[in-house]
């Protein structure tokens, strides 16, 4: 069965991004369109405080080179006019900034100097100012200058403004706009989130459910009721699915359960008929014929009862009496039987004095035997078999593990499937259904334990079987 890929980052077509997260897409989506939106605001809202900052500049200015001051002012009233336009204009200034918001000047048609601001820049001369009337903009090393020009009899007045100090006021205050508008993306994308999670809530309630799912606990069923309309049809279907997984199930337990029943009575007649010809036997060819058929029919019957008792395992029936004895003595004949079965075999032990579990003590043994007869069967010819074990937690950790030549990556998650077999090759020369590590898995289960597959390299593999600790 082919897997499903790991959630993340996934591309679709030549040059298409995608990401795998529907609560992380709803995020960005939701936080970019905010800030796509803020972004608009902030540009219009700037170009809208810039250009209506520029209005109200020129109309003060307009407003002061409009009034009647400049033409009755006698010589010491020139410094207080020139102090009025600097306070007019403070209010577009940054805070801590040092005068030079307004600079006045005015000279005679002879050229001769009425008045100057201290601080009227040198750069402005008589020949860069305008001569045109109304408003300009004039520039000089590093400050913009926003004038304009009155006449009264022959007499001709500069005004001023210092647009550079205003520019910079609308930079600090568009900057803590913006840093603002940052701040309110953030806290969008974070409220977005906090959405999108729960909106994601009977998703996850149904995913734990799936989760939670097991081969005795089909009858699990999510209310449809219970959630928002938009799910409840998601629900439903699922609810269904279920429905036909449960009825599948059973129906396939009842058939195992009901085969191997029913083949048990024959198969036990059929070897007793077999065992009573061969004491009648007459011929040397005949016992031969007799001895292969009852091994086949003692084969048959070895997987009808492995068939029986996971059909029981299936239906959640296998009742296992959980007593404390010692598992030490069985791994020791077990290391024995290895012994006689290859005496070539280096046998390494490394177990306690003492292994208390609480199951059991056939039911372990025969665990015990199919994995010791599959290190047998397909390690190195030469090699060794190693038996040991360590209490975790409270847990035992049995290993039993010999020297192999590795088991491929695409056979390792199916070593546990009823009737799987890794090699075919081996198939046909080394006996066996693929039934034995299923058994051995379910009974480890049902012992409150687990087997599982902890190494398989080039040199070396171990099945680790976990029982509780009686303590």
């Amino acid at each position: 069965m082919k897997r499903a890929a790991p959630p993340g980052p996934d591309k679709t077509g030549a040059g298409r991004f995608r990401l795998r997260s529907f609560r992380l897409r709803i995020t960005l989506t939701s936080t970019a369109t905010a800030l796509a939106a803020i972004l608009i605001l902030f540009v219009a809202a700037s170009t809208t405080i810039v250009a209506r900052r520029a209005q109200i500049l020129d109309h003060i200015l307009s407003a002061h080179l409009s009034g009647p001051g400049f033409g009755v002012a006698t010589p010491a009233l020139w410094p207080a006019i020139d102090a009025h336009l600097n306070a007019s204009f403070s209010a577009f200034a940054p805070q801590g900034s040092q005068g030079g918001y307004a600079i006045l000047r005015a000279s005679r048609a002879d050229g001769s100097l009425v008045y100057r601001s201290p601080s009227w820049p040198a750069a402005l001369d008589v020949k860069a100012l305008p001569d045109d009337s109304g408003l300009q903009t004039v520039a000089d090393d590093a400050t913009e200058w926003r004038l304009g020009q009155v006449r009264h009899g022959d007499m001709t007045v500069w005004v001023g403004v210092n647009r550079s100090l205003s520019n910079a006021q609308l930079r600090v205050s568009l900057w803590r706009f913006g840093a603002a508008a940052a701040v309110l993306g953030a806290l969008i994308a974070l409220l977005a989130w906090y959405l999108s999670a729960r909106a994601m809530r009977p998703v996850e309630h149904l995913t734990g459910v799936m989760l939670g799912l097991n081969a005795s606990d089909l009858d699990q069923r999510v209310a449809a009721d219970e959630e928002d309309i938009e799910f409840a049809q998601l629900v439903t279907v699922f609810n269904a699915m279920l429905d036909r997984l449960q009825r599948s199930f059973l129906q396939a337990i009842r058939f195992s359960g009901d085969a191997a029943h029913e083949l048990k009575t024959p198969l036990t007649i059929l070897q007793g008929q077999l065992e009573h010809a061969f004491t009648h036997a007459a011929k040397p060819e005949q016992e031969e014929a007799l001895v292969e058929m009852l091994e086949e029919v003692r084969r048959l019957d070895s997987i009808v009862r492995k068939l029986l008792m996971l059909s029981r395992a299936d239906a959640g029936q296998l009742q296992i009496p959980l007593s404390p004895f010692d598992l030490r003595p069985i791994l020791d004949e077990l290391a024995e039987d290895i012994e006689l079965l290859d005496a070539e075999r280096e046998v390494r032990l490394d177990l306690p004095p003492l292994l208390l579990v609480k199951g059991d003590a056939d039911l372990l043994r025969q665990v015990l035997q199919n994995l010791a007869s599959n290190a047998v069967k397909y390690g190195l010819a030469g090699g060794w078999i190693g038996l040991s074990a360590r209490q975790h937690g409270g847990q035992w950790q049995i290993d039993v593990s010999n020297a192999s030549s590795g088991i491929a990556a695409e056979h390792r998650e199916r070593l546990f499937d009823r009737f799987y077999r890794a090699d075919h090759a081996h198939n046909r020369r080394i006996p066996g259904v693929g039934l034995g590590l299923s058994l051995a898995r379910e009974i480890a289960r049902a012992h409150g334990g687990e087997l599982l597959l902890a190494e398989a390299d080039q040199e070396r593999t171990c099945f680790r079987l976990c029982l509780p600790a009686a303590l």
